[in-house]
């Protein structure tokens, strides 16, 4: 089991503030690394949602050299009424041990967390959020099983792009399939010590301020927002 600290960015009006911020934390998380999860953190129109892809899975540094675990996705109309659905963040901050106790695998400890009931959409969460416990329960597999799963899924040929961020060049693939399959393949094909260095996002609009080493995004045009009934 290994602990984490909450956070949630979204856009809500509290404490006399509104639109997009950090309207949660835990009191773990100081003040240089909440500006930072700010910072981060997607807004309004960010995220890709298609029929294979409804939440984006994201993971990111952070200043304390913790990282920032976080699935955000869609909540009702934007209260603003400027059209469009709010995005909602849930982040998990954790120690890098964490990430070495599942084996290097991100998406391990994403789906631990999801199973226990965390980084779900809440409406209104708590300002102060507690630290939780997780599991660090993972599938052990080499680079060349996730290959042969990745193949076996006929996900797009992983090499090129494995060898570009084992080398710390940034990546970015268009895929229309599922994109959280597709990161966890690829990043599961590296070296477990190149596979902790990969921050990315599995479905949020690029972004300078958001400057993942692999962004996975949707192919086609963007769909338009529309104005909430």
């Amino acid at each position: 089991m290994v602990w984490a600290e909450q956070a949630v960015f979204t856009s809500l009006q509290r404490h006399g503030r509104g639109g997009y911020h950090l309207v949660s934390r835990s009191q773990g998380i100081g003040g240089q690394d909440a500006q930072a999860l700010s910072s981060w953190s997607p807004s309004h129109g960010a995220l890709h949602v298609d029929p294979h892809n409804q939440v984006s899975v994201n993971l990111h540094p952070l200043p304390s050299g913790r990282l920032a675990l976080s699935r955000t996705c869609e909540g009702p109309p934007e209260y603003s009424g400027r059209g469009g659905r709010q995005l909602y963040t849930h982040i998990l901050v954790l120690e890098d041990r964490a990430l070495r106790a599942a084996g290097g695998q991100p998406f391990s400890l994403y789906r631990n967390a999801l199973a226990l009931g965390y980084l779900l959409y809440h409406p209104n969460p708590p300002t102060v959020l507690e630290p939780i416990r997780l599991p660090t329960f993972f599938i052990p597999r080499t680079s060349k099983e996730w290959l042969k799963l990745a193949f076996d899924l006929r996900l797009p040929n992983l090499e090129p792009l494995r060898d570009r961020l084992a080398a710390g060049k940034p990546v970015r693939v268009a895929y229309a399939g599922d994109r959280m399959v597709l990161a966890e393949c690829l990043i599961g094909s590296l070296p477990e010590e190149a596979a902790r260095r990969v921050s990315f996002a599995t479905s949020l609009e690029p972004s300078s301020v958001r400057p993942y080493l692999l962004t996975l995004i949707g192919t086609g045009p963007r769909p338009q927002a529309s104005r909430p009934a």
